[in-house]
C-alpha cells in the first residue's frame, strides 16, 4: 500500500515537473516570438498625411534645386582679364604730371599708335602704352579722347573731307585676344587681322618708343661734338612706319 502511494506520487511529481517545464518552454518560445516585436499599425489617416509631407517637402526641394539652377555661380576670370587688371595697376600707379603736356617722345609714340593702329585703344592697349612711355593710365587714355575730338572738330570746320572726317567707316573691325577692336586698315597692311594680340602691339610699341631713344641719343652725342647742347626731349615728329 505504501509502494502505491509513493509511485503514484512519484508519477504525480514526475508530471508536475513536465507540466512546469513545458510551460517555462512556452514562455520562452513566447519571448522570442517575433510578435513581441511587431509594431503597432498605423492609422490610415496618419500614414496619409506623413505621404503628403514627404511629397511636398520633395517639391520644395526641386523648387529650391531649379531656382539655384537658374541662377549659375559666375565663372572666375579669364587669365587675361586678370593681366589685364595687373597691367592697369601698374599703369595708374606711375606717377602723375598733372596737366603738364606730353613731353615729344611720348606724344611721338602715342600719335604713332593713334595714326597708324588704332584711335580707340582699349584699357589693356592704353596700359601698355602708358607703362612703355612712363604716363599716368587716365593720362594716356584722356590725350586720346582729346585726339578724337580735335580732329572732329577740324573735320567739320574743313571745307573738304578728309580722311579723319568719317573716322567709324574707315576703321576695321578684328578679333584681339577674345575681345572686339577696331583698327586702321594700315596696321592690316603690316599684319593680317589674325596676327593682332597684346604682345604684338606691345612689340610694335617697344620697337618704336626705342627708334626714338635711339635717334635722341645720337642727337645728344651730335649736339655734344659740335659743342651745342640740345634738350633731351626736343625731336623733330616725323612721321613713323610699322616696317
Amino acid at each position: 500500500m505504501d509502494v502505491d502511494v509513493h509511485v503514484g506520487s512519484s508519477q504525480e511529481s514526475l508530471h508536475d515537473t513536465l507540466s512546469r517545464r513545458s510551460l517555462r518552454n512556452r514562455t520562452l518560445l513566447s519571448d522570442k516570438s517575433s510578435l513581441r516585436f511587431r509594431p503597432n499599425p498605423v492609422p490610415l489617416s496618419t500614414r496619409s498625411k506623413s505621404h503628403a509631407r514627404g511629397a511636398s517637402d520633395d517639391s520644395l526641394r526641386k523648387k529650391v534645386q531649379k531656382h539655384a539652377g537658374s541662377h549659375p555661380t559666375p565663372k572666375p576670370h579669364s587669365e587675361r582679364d586678370a593681366r589685364v587688371r595687373e597691367l592697369k595697376s601698374r599703369a595708374l600707379t606711375i606717377p602723375s604730371t598733372g596737366k603738364t603736356p606730353a613731353t615729344v617722345r611720348q606724344r611721338m609714340v602715342m600719335q604713332m599708335v593713334y595714326d597708324e593702329i588704332t584711335p580707340y585703344p582699349d584699357e589693356a592697349w592704353v596700359a601698355q602704352l602708358g607703362i612703355m612711355i612712363q604716363r599716368e593710365y587716365h593720362q594716356v587714355k584722356n590725350w586720346f579722347s582729346n585726339q578724337r575730338q580735335k580732329d572732329a572738330r577740324d573735320s567739320r570746320q574743313s571745307p573738304q573731307p578728309s580722311a579723319s572726317s568719317n573716322l567709324e567707316s574707315s576703321l576695321c573691325k578684328i578679333t584681339c585676344d577674345g575681345r572686339d577692336m577696331r583698327i586702321r586698315a594700315s596696321a592690316l597692311d603690316v599684319c593680317a587681322a589674325d596676327g593682332w594680340s597684346d604682345t604684338f602691339f606691345d612689340e610694335v610699341v617697344m620697337i618704336h618708343n626705342f627708334r626714338l631713344l635711339a635717334k635722341q641719343s645720337q642727337d645728344e652725342a651730335r649736339a655734344a661734338l659740335l659743342g651745342s647742347p640740345v634738350g633731351t626731349m626736343d625731336l623733330p615728329h616725323t612721321p613713323s612706319r610699322l616696317s
